[in-house]
């Protein structure tokens, strides 16, 4: 099923992405997923990144599940078959496996080169997009100010707008900037799929703790909540519950689902498989769960070079273990 892409969008990138999920996914995504919980209204967004070089790829996992009450008891469950990280675990309980399949959860992981910027080929491209996207951004609040009931969130937001340039300007934090503009953007778009496939009213997203999260006020909040609404043209009811790189979440273990999925594709090698650098608890995960995974987990790769930006999805397959592509690109 296609889907009229959108051109009035504050990023491009997002248009992107709607040409790749409504082409390559969503007919899965649907069948598999989507019809069997599209009634819910509540929503929860897990996140987990990997942004180190030790790894064959960067990775962005969110994780979106109905909100069905019992978060206490689906952490205590977690916490029992996985206690720790992957990155600390040399084994996965294989209950823990099962557990993950039998959720009713949506996991879509983002796969960056480790040999760009994330979505631009180097640091300076990416400045060159972010001043462009601070500009549009601004203009947007100003026509949003004529009808608001709420000035003062859109101060807010014009404070962070403000502290983004300021910090293009003096050329500071542009990495974590970068890291924080992606991150908001991407969940944003994953916020987007649930509005317009299921009858979601109220959204929370749960990020793992991360120095994105301490840029200006809530910064990442913003990005995020001006992309869903960017392309749903319409308001719902959102919280984001953040820790920042030295606290303590109260939901760490629910993180646990996307951090393993995360450590997994981090060390897999989609175009030489047998050269991947995923650790033995981690080959476990994509030989039993994420191998041949059409129904709850979808990976997209972002593919920049001279003639612009191009976003794949990525299929583990075993017998013989290789990477299959759906790929559906366009320039910038």
């Amino acid at each position: 099923m296609l889907v009229e892409i959108a051109i009035d969008r504050i990023s491009p990138i997002t248009s992107l992405l709607d040409e790749v999920f409504y082409q390559s996914s969503m007919d899965d995504m649907r069948c598999a997923y989507v019809d069997h919980v599209k009634r819910f209204n509540s929503w929860i967004i897990l996140s987990d990144y990997y942004f180190g070089d030790d790894k064959t790829n960067k990775v962005i996992t969110f994780a979106a599940l109905p909100y069905l009450g019992g978060l206490p008891q689906l952490q205590s469950i977690i916490r029992a078959l996985a206690p720790r990280d992957i990155k600390h675990t040399r084994s996965i309980d294989g209950r823990f496996i099962e557990f993950i399949r039998q959720l009713p959860a949506l996991n879509i992981s983002f796969i960056f080169e480790q040999d760009k910027y994330f979505a631009w080929t180097s640091s300076a491209e990416f400045q060159v997009h972010m001043v462009e996207f601070c500009e549009i951004l601004s203009d947007y609040v100003a026509f949003w100010r004529r009808d608001t009931l709420n000035p003062t969130r859109l101060d807010i937001l014009s404070r962070n707008i403000r502290h983004a340039q300021e910090l293009l300007r003096q050329k500071k934090k542009i990495r974590v900037l970068c890291e924080a503009f992606v991150i908001s953007l991407l969940g944003g778009y994953v916020g987007s799929i649930l509005c317009r496939e299921t009858a979601l009213t109220d959204l929370c997203w749960l990020s793992d703790r991360d120095r994105t999260n301490e840029l200006g006020n809530n910064f990442v909040r913003d990005l995020f909540q001006v992309t869903l609404i960017d392309i749903v043209k319409r308001n719902i009811s959102f919280s984001f519950t953040t820790a920042n790189s030295n606290s303590e979440e109260w939901y760490a273990d629910l993180i646990r689902i996307p951090d393993f999925i995360t450590g997994a594709i981090a060390g897999f090698d989609f175009d030489n498989p047998g050269n991947s650098t995923a650790k033995p608890a981690a080959l476990s995960l994509i030989g039993v769960y994420l191998a041949n995974n059409k129904s709850d987990c979808f990976n997209y790769r972002f593919h920049i070079n001279d003639e612009g930006m191009k976003v794949q999805r990525m299929m583990i397959t075993c017998k013989p273990p290789s990477a299959t592509l759906d790929d559906v690109s366009a320039a910038r």
